[in-house]
């Protein structure tokens, strides 16, 4: 039995649409990006469901720099949004492989992580309101951008996360921050998942809060990266062990590259770090990350994580 797919163009519409599914007894599947991986939005017996795609509410609503916040609508492209931020000098912190297809409303309704997760939090940490559609088809006006709101229920963090089982996420109001004034990335080769961690201790002593990633990458990822996509640039020649990828952002008043230099200084006398590049911004920066967001496509290729045995 084929399915129908709808293009809803606002909340009214939404919930006209979930009205009528619950009104008939209609699976709905909501739907953004389609970058999803684990086969969580199909739907394998029973009849088919209503196909509920958001993709074309795509609006940046409003932006409020002064209050380090933005509206927009649940089919905006994550890329989108950090583009809308960056024009007025802010940053949406969030980011993942897939940003340039990725949707805000299946961002937040997995509360989705990105490399950013160990200064700026998941999404749910980066959304002050939503507005939503719940399984009757009342709509939740709730795109409040007061920080400091004690009012009764949250219902917000019962949406984020959800994946669309308690309502759909039409829009939201998200949370920018001031735009780093310095960023500098390494790419440092560890002695193990354990050094990595007593890296990051000595790291946070000498950078605190401006450490933006700190990701942690076994060597065969890398080699399963050589293998399927030899034209992708990697930082060392024979693929360590294990390594790590760090971003360290400032203002100003720091440099990023001398915390990176002191960290690996400290964690080569330690014996914690065996080898490491560090880059200010540009080609080699670039490079580094291309490297680590091609590594979930060469694990597909590959049809594995690691190597059975």
């Amino acid at each position: 039995q084929s399915g129908y797919v709808a293009y809803p163009r606002s909340a009214d519409e939404v919930a006209t649409l979930i009205r009528f599914a619950g009104q008939h007894q209609i699976a709905v599947v909501p739907y953004g990006g389609g970058t999803g991986l684990v086969g969580g939005q199909v739907k394998e017996d029973g009849p088919a469901p209503l196909i509920l795609s958001l993709e074309k509410m795509t609006a940046i609503r409003d932006v409020f720099p002064a209050e380090n916040a933005l509206v927009a609508e649940a089919g905006a492209i994550l890329a989108d949004v950090q583009a809308a931020a960056a024009d007025v000098d802010r940053l949406f912190p969030l980011s993942i492989a897939a940003e340039g297809s990725a949707r805000i409303g299946g961002v937040l309704s997995t509360n989705a992580g990105g490399t950013g997760v160990l200064r700026y939090g998941h999404a749910r940490d980066l959304c002050l309101g939503v507005e939503a559609v719940l399984p009757d088809g009342s709509v939740i006006h709730g795109l409040r951008r007061l920080r400091k709101d004690n009012t009764g229920y949250d219902l917000r963090h019962l949406l984020i996360g959800a994946e669309g089982t308690l309502g759909i996420i039409t829009a939201a109001a998200l949370r920018l921050v001031p735009r780093p004034a310095r960023v500098a990335t390494a790419f440092m080769a560890v002695e193990s998942p354990a050094a990595a961690i007593a890296l990051l201790v000595r790291l946070r002593r000498i950078a605190g809060e401006s450490i933006s990633a700190f990701e942690l990458i076994a060597g065969e990822g890398l080699r399963f990266l050589a293998e399927t996509h030899p034209d992708t640039r990697q930082p060392f020649d024979t693929p360590p062990k294990w390594s790590v990828l760090i971003d360290v952002a400032t203002q100003a008043d720091s440099a990023p590259q001398d915390l990176l230099e002191a960290a690996f200084a400290e964690g080569f006398e330690d014996g914690l770090v065996v080898d490491g590049l560090v880059a200010t911004s540009g080609q080699p920066a670039a490079e580094f990350w291309a490297g680590r967001e091609t590594l979930p496509e060469a694990n597909r290729v590959i049809g594995a994580v690691v190597r059975p045995g």
